[in-house]
């Protein structure tokens, strides 16, 4: 036991991606997961090659066709807290799970596995996945499930460490796009911010989205704690 938190704690010291995947690579492959993929940020297939052990082929394969739109288990990860069993969850199978997106999902070894949502103290979103190729391995993997989190836990408190240490790329909001999450922060809804602002409700909306995806955020609340944690805005 000692010698698995020794680990874990190993993945805080970390000084960079590469580093990172090499011990998060073995913490992974010692839990019987066959690949991985970890990411910080709106787009999880986006991750850095630095932070990713499956299949190159595939993660082009999912970018280029736009798997990411469509893919029931990132879904789940943007909008709960709850590990999704991608090969046996309900949601998935509900949305398609003989899609052409799984069956070639199962042509490069990607049989089942579980994805972990993950979210910061600023609201910096991010997802752990695990794969497995073999069949067999999945009821025993579930098994794994708690210390499973416990890892995914550790990966994302040592990223945010490391994108701490680099500087930001500076963030330009609009002042419209700025008076828009001052009042979003308020509590006001986007039909209330436009009769402040004299605006449509849609023009608020058009201006909210652009402000989420300049900061990089999934949504109106983690664009106002990202705004606030680069002091864009206050309240």
């Amino acid at each position: 036991m000692l010698e698995r938190w020794d680990n874990l704690q190993q993945l805080l010291d970390c000084t960079s991606a590469v580093h990172l995947r090499a011990l998060a690579s073995g913490c992974v492959q010692r839990l019987g997961f066959d690949k991985w993929i970890y990411s910080l940020g709106a787009e999880p297939h986006g991750a850095a090659e630095s932070l990713r052990t499956f299949p190159s082929e595939w993660m082009s394969l999912y970018q280029r066709r736009g798997y990411f739109a469509v893919d029931p288990v990132v879904d789940h990860c943007r909008h709960h807290l709850t590990p999704c069993l991608w090969a046996a969850d309900p949601a998935a199978r509900g949305a398609g799970y003989q899609t052409r997106y799984f069956r070639e999902a199962l042509e490069f070894g990607l049989f089942a596995g579980i994805a972990l949502p993950l979210h910061g103290p600023l609201g910096q979103s991010g997802m752990l996945s695990v794969a497995m190729a073999d069949p067999a391995q999945a009821s025993a993997q579930l098994r794994q499930l708690g210390e499973l989190q416990l890892l995914a836990s550790f990966m994302h408190e040592a990223q945010l460490r490391l994108d701490s240490r680099s500087k930001p790329a500076p963030v330009h909001l609009t002042a419209r796009e700025i008076d828009c999450l001052c009042w979003a922060a308020d509590g006001k809804t986007s039909w209330e911010i436009g009769q402040q602002l004299g605006i449509s409700e849609r023009t608020v909306i058009f201006h909210l989205s652009n402000s989420a995806r300049k900061l990089g955020a999934i949504g109106r609340r983690q664009a106002i704690a990202r705004a606030m944690s680069l002091q864009l805005i206050a309240i």
